[in-house]
């Protein structure tokens, strides 16, 4: 994040005013100091900087200072509006957003509220307006302050993401001379475990450039911090007490900073703002240069704003002072459906255009394809959105929702007010009984539509399933098995791969013919929605080894199959033999959860799955649709102490492949747990964190997994 631009009014001690940090049109100064006085007008000054640019709306008020002591005239909030970028790291590349506009007030009785489009009056500048969330990433914001007074924790921080507000420690020392900032023997102690112990190399890079940084810049003896065995508490004692204070803000801002980028390579050099109030407290006139420097040069793309006595400043030497941020490349520059500046209005559709909306599906939807290949034969213009559009014009819109979820159902009904009767929808999770017209059922699909598919084809050999699972909805919508195409239609002449969306294929009388077909072909098969395994015999099995049977992408060879019950466990244990895996075979298992299972028939069916050889769990939540039955989940827990014990086994079943979907379960399991129990299962909550969204981890213990409001 950098600032541009503050301004505020009803400043007890400031009134009314702004700072500027732009040089020239586009260029942002490094350093910016502020000839301090001696008294606490610089570091109001400061405190409104932090305030504003912390992005912390709605808890501001949980800082530990008396916000309204802030407030001119009691008789009206203080109000500051900033303009600000932020900065996303993306496969190991920074990019800069779009500046935006943004503003909040505090009021009287001590409240952070937002500041709304027209209650804007400070800044005049036609720069898009953007309000701050309640909870925003903490890469969002990296936003550092320290005051006069350095206090660090000593042995009482916390590394584990249980407060809710931790981003506001990060300017607490602005605020409160008894704000404790991070335990340092506890941090780099921390960072050696995982850089050096476990070779990771994010805290490597944060654990080489500080060793190399203190010593290069303050002489501090860290030639044993690289070593194995270094022992922190040692290395800590061994520097004075003026060492230890200089080093404080950076080992702070350091840690906030790793905790913020998990996933960068070196989170020191990110974008960020550093907020210093009379550092002259703690750092004497013989070290201040190099200190300074230090600064400098650890976290080279820093915005830095300190407020100093002019004759620290006049230490400095003018390249640094008139030093310039580098500027980032832009985002939607290089990530172009991203939305950039200034939005553009919706232009009119050309004449005879059909919109295709593709609500929610994850493959490319063959009923818009078919759509889009008969109106082309018409002479329309075919134009496809994502999700949801509003551009008038069309002749007609259809749109295709395939699953029944609150965002789809959003998305559909918003849709159909805005076209009205020219709106058409359809799909499963709309409507299992709407059927495309024959004609377009008919239709050659375009394949134009959807040009990720490349060399890949799609589509059905059968439709139906003979069977009456209470959760499915296609023995409704499509009927007893089916052959509605063959293999040449699909795939023409060229096409070696095929995306199988069968719903049964294995059901269906002449199953063997069809699998002999693919194999005989040579064809790369993905077979989408799952194999019946209930349905293999021996010669099946055969077979099905004998296609080139494949992921979706066609990157790797994968089976899928589905497991939503323990019926008949042993017994599909000899199926699964038939096909003679191997550890190193990927086998996929879709486990439907959250319909009537139980968690001890969860658990058996994931310690199954586990002791197969090759096996993965793949677990999607049971999502009815009008008319489907409701989840029977009255009974899924024992009591307590029994469910405490079967989830702290089942947390300790770990496949070798896609625990990311597993997450997802969890999370539903830990939600159900605290509506049932009224408490955490601390154990789900530490796995569900361990290496996902840390920082959201406070805010999940604070809700009780989002069953109740943070106040």
């Amino acid at each position: 994040m950098y600032i541009f631009e503050l301004s505020y009014d009803n400043a007890a001690r400031n009134e009314s005013g702004g700072l500027d940090f732009a040089v020239g049109k586009d260029a942002l100064k490094k350093w910016t100091f502020i000839d301090s006085t001696g008294t606490e007008k610089e570091l109001e000054l400061l405190q409104l900087v932090a305030l504003a640019s912390s992005g912390c709306k709605g808890y501001l008020e949980r800082l530990p200072c008396d916000l309204p002591g802030l407030i001119g005239d009691r008789s009206r909030p203080l109000q500051f509006e900033l303009v600000w970028a932020e900065h996303i790291a993306r496969k190991g590349v920074i990019f800069e957003k779009p500046r935006k506009q943004s503003g909040m007030k505090i009021t009287p009785q001590g409240k952070s509220m937002p500041v709304y489009s027209k209650d804007k009056r400070l800044l005049h500048k036609a720069i898009p307006k953007a309000h701050f969330s309640k909870w925003s990433p903490p890469a969002k914001h990296t936003v550092f302050a320290y005051g006069a007074a350095l206090q660090a924790h000593a042995g009482s921080d916390d590394f584990d993401f249980s407060d809710p507000f931790y981003q506001l420690r990060r300017i607490h020392s602005l605020f409160s001379a008894q704000a404790r900032l991070t335990d340092p023997v506890a941090f780099l102690e921390n960072i050696h475990y995982r850089g050096i112990t476990k070779g990771r190399y994010m805290p490597f890079q944060i654990l080489q450039d500080l060793q190399r940084s203190l010593w290069r810049y303050l002489n501090v003896d860290t030639a044993g911090w690289m070593e194995r065995n270094a022992d922190f508490s040692q290395l800590w004692a061994r520097l004075t007490p003026g060492q230890k204070l200089l080093i404080l803000p950076v080992l702070d801002a350091a840690r906030h900073l790793h905790d913020a980028l998990p996933s960068y390579g070196n989170p020191l050099h990110f974008p960020g703002i550093m907020l210093l109030y009379r550092p002259d407290h703690y750092c004497s006139s013989q070290y201040f240069v190099d200190w300074i420097n230090l600064l400098d040069g650890l976290f080279p793309a820093m915005q830095f704003v300190v407020a100093v006595l002019p004759p620290f400043k006049d230490l400095l030497l003018e390249s640094l002072l008139c030093k310039k941020l580098h500027r980032f490349t832009a985002y939607h520059q290089s990530y172009p459906g991203t939305r950039a500046a200034l939005p553009r209005p919706a232009e009119v559709l050309p004449a005879r255009t059909m919109l295709l909306v593709d609500v929610d599906s994850r493959l490319p939807n063959l009923a818009l394809m078919k759509l889009a290949g008969y109106y082309k034969q018409q002479g329309y213009y075919i134009k496809l959105a994502k999700k949801e559009a509003y551009e008038p014009g069309a002749e007609a819109v259809f749109a295709s929702s395939v699953f029944n979820t609150p965002h789809s159902k959003r998305r559909i009904q918003k849709m159909q007010a805005y076209y009205g009767d020219v709106f058409h929808c359809g799909g499963s999770g709309i409507d299992i009984e709407k059927r495309l017209p024959p004609e377009i059922e008919e239709a050659e699909p375009d394949y134009g539509l959807y040009p990720e598919l490349q060399d890949r084809s799609i589509g059905f050999l059968t439709r139906g399933c003979p069977f009456n699972c209470p959760f499915c909805i296609v023995p409704r919508k499509e009927g007893k098995p089916r052959q509605v195409s063959d293999l040449d239609a699909l795939t023409g002449p060229h096409k070696k791969k095929l995306i199988l969306l069968d719903d049964n294929i294995l059901a269906h009388p002449n199953s063997h013919e069809l699998l002999q077909a693919m194999a005989s072909k040579n064809l790369q098969v993905n077979f989408n929605q799952t194999l019946d395994i209930n349905l293999v015999d021996k010669e099946k099995a055969e077979l099905i080894r004998a296609i080139n049977c494949s992921n979706v992408k066609f990157t790797r060879r994968m089976y899928h199959f589905s497991l939503n019950d323990t019926c008949d466990l042993p017994e599909l244990r000899q199926k699964y033999a038939l096909f003679r895996f191997e550890p190193r075979d990927n086998v996929e298992f879709i486990c439907m959860y959250g319909f009537n299972t139980t968690l001890v028939q969860d658990l058996e069916r994931f310690r199954f799955l586990r002791s197969l050889p090759g096996a993965y769990v793949f677990v999607q939540e049971y999502q009815p649709i009008a008319g489907s039955p409701k989840p029977r989940l009255d009974d899924y827990f024992p009591d307590q102490f029994l469910s405490d014990r079967y989830i702290d086994e089942l947390i300790g079943i770990c496949f070798p492949q896609n625990m990311k979907s597993m997450e997802k379960f969890y999370r539903w399991l830990s939600k159900l747990y605290a509506e049932r129990f009224g408490t955490l299962h601390m154990g789900l909550v530490d796995t569900i964190f361990r290496y996902n969204g840390r920082f959201n981890r406070g805010r999940y213990i604070a809700s009780l997994a989002g069953t109740q409001d943070i106040d």
